[in-house]
């Protein structure tokens, strides 16, 4: 489930690509004196993701901007339509907005049978360990625990690693006796890479550690097989793909034909 918060810009700015800190502020500030705030900090599947500010693009008085808030807990959604109400202040570092208005949207891949693409539209970070770097045979002089995945890389690692973060989503959040995703599942019948880059993001409530991030962006087309994969998908939609979701990244969205 998530929101689309339609924002009205309160000022000129300048439309900065780092917002990823400042907005997850916003959406924590928002569940402040809720049950939902005692999820900060869990080091269990992030209590939501969400999707850049958009269109991106520099912002004059007035522009209508919106962004998309995405988690698989119903409730949390309902309390920041409830807080998201218009009029509110939505302030993401300099870019300084009110809300205009807020929806809930319900978006599902469709029943079996069905077939789209889904992308994402922001940046996707998917960690290759350092324990991990001879099994996937990458030689890197890098002083790193960690290092992203980019397309010097194989994609059948990216694959890999997309589904482990996702079946361990799926199994941290659905009952045991649901079918949970293999390492041998095709999530996708075809993906297309559009995009890699690198970008700064401060990692902490106080700005004080600033990590840069490798992340890819992604179109991957999809047949729902069965009621299984149906669920799968859609807890993409809910949760993000990849890591580090409650800081923006790997958001997830079904292209609508126009």
């Amino acid at each position: 489930m998530r929101i689309l918060v339609r924002l009205r810009a309160d000022a000129d700015a300048v439309y900065n690509p780092e917002y990823h800190n400042k907005l997850r502020g916003v959406i924590w500030d928002a569940l402040s004196g809720t049950p939902f705030y005692d999820l900060h900090g869990e080091r269990s599947v992030p209590a939501f993701c969400f999707s850049n500010i958009f269109p991106v693009k520099q912002i004059s008085e007035g522009d209508i901007r919106h962004v998309l808030i995405a988690s698989h807990r119903e409730g949390l959604i309902r309390v920041l339509a409830d807080r998201f109400e218009p009029g509110t202040e939505f302030n993401v570092g300099e870019m300084a907005f009110h809300v205009d208005d807020c929806s809930v949207l319900s978006p599902d891949v469709g029943e079996t049978g069905t077939s789209g693409t889904l992308k994402t539209d922001t940046g996707v970070y998917i960690p290759l360990p350092q324990e991990r770097w001879d099994e996937y045979g990458i030689e890197t002089e890098a002083n790193a625990e960690q290092i992203g995945w980019s397309p010097d890389y194989s994609l059948e690692i990216f694959l890999e690693r997309v589904r482990e973060n996702l079946a361990w989503k799926h199994d941290t959040i659905h009952a045991d006796y649901l079918e949970t995703v293999s390492p041998e599942t095709e999530l996708f019948t075809d993906l297309t890479l559009e995009k890699t880059y690198t970008v700064d993001v401060a990692v902490t409530s106080d700005n004080t550690y600033e990590y840069t991030f490798l992340v890819t962006k992604w179109k991957f087309d999809y047949t729902v097989r069965n009621e299984d994969h149906r669920r799968w998908l859609n807890l993409l939609l809910d949760t993000g793909m990849g890591w580090r979701n409650q800081l923006g990244f790997g958001f997830v969205n079904r292209e609508v034909a126009e």
